[in-house]
């Protein structure tokens, strides 16, 4: 016992500065804030000994404030790991990571409003498994949007994995027929938010439509959100050609009840001009 008191008075001594000082009652100042280094405390009788009271060091306010910073920019260090993780761990595609809301142009300011919505009211979106159909022209900036919801939310560390269905079909050809395909399919649904690219652009065969349909069926059956895009409209989705289509479609509209259709020229066309303009100007070309 003598031995761990005997520490704590050491300790309470090891912090002091150059400038600090002893004040009238024999505590330790700091020199710079100007408050107590140590602070009397009341041990109660104990093995036959009485009570005592020992003086042992404490924090002064400018070591607090230096204390809450540390443990502010460990905090945001741990942050920063775990959304990396998510981010590795659930967008595959270097290209989706750079769609952020930052990036937005604003060329369809309510779809873009609707989508940041979406995101502030996540927990609500979750609860009610409300999830998000894009569709339009090619280009329009479907997959832009649908991304930007999904980084933001990484952002909250939220697990959200952004995929394609050409992607999607290629891995469970992969697997041949074995556990693996339901695994790798059963492993998308541990995500809380799912957005998958390009419905419509995968090969159209019996085992694609087959497969994209059991993909869409086991993440309704998961109970939890889902963002789709297409290049379809309404019109294509509404009137399906074939049975296999009906089924997929079908259950993307139960899931997907905000649908928001984007407008306007092609972003990539746009992109491209700007590029070719940049370049000729550079050249000299007219």
């Amino acid at each position: 016992m003598n031995e761990v008191l005997n520490k704590l008075v050491a300790a309470s001594l090891q912090n002091r500065n150059e400038d600090d000082y002893l004040d009238e009652e024999g505590f330790l100042v700091c020199g710079k804030c100007h408050t107590r280094k140590q602070q009397d405390i009341t041990l109660p009788a104990f093995g036959g000994q009485s009570e005592r009271v020992i003086r042992v060091g404490i924090a002064c306010e400018c070591r607090k404030k230096e204390i809450e910073a540390e443990c502010a920019a460990e905090e945001r260090r741990q942050f920063l790991q775990r959304m990396e993780v998510l981010r590795r761990d659930g967008i595959t595609d270097p290209a989706y990571l750079q769609y952020t809301f930052d990036q937005d142009d604003n060329r369809n300011p309510e779809v873009s409003e609707v989508c940041r919505r979406y995101v502030e009211n996540w927990d609500e979106m979750f609860k009610d498994n409300i999830g998000i159909l894009f569709y339009g022209g090619v280009g329009t900036g479907k997959s832009f949007l649908a991304c930007c919801i999904a980084n933001a939310l990484i952002e909250k560390l939220v697990p959200v994995s952004v995929t394609n269905f050409p992607r999607i079909l290629n891995k469970l050809q992969g697997f041949g027929f074995g556990e693996e395909r339901q695994e790798f399919i059963d492993k998308l649904q541990r995500y809380k938010l799912l957005v998958i690219d390009d419905l419509g652009v995968e090969r159209d065969t019996s085992y694609s439509t087959e497969q994209v349909y059991n993909v869409i069926d086991t993440r309704s059956r998961s109970g939890m959100p889902l963002i789709i895009t297409t290049n379809l409209s309404m019109d294509d989705l509404k009137n399906p050609p074939s049975l296999g289509h009906a089924r997929i479609y079908d259950r993307v509209l139960e899931m997907c009840p905000i649908r928001l259709k984007l407008v306007g020229e092609s972003r990539r066309t746009t992109i491209a001009n700007e590029r070719r303009d940049k370049a000729k100007k550079l050249l000299g070309l007219k």
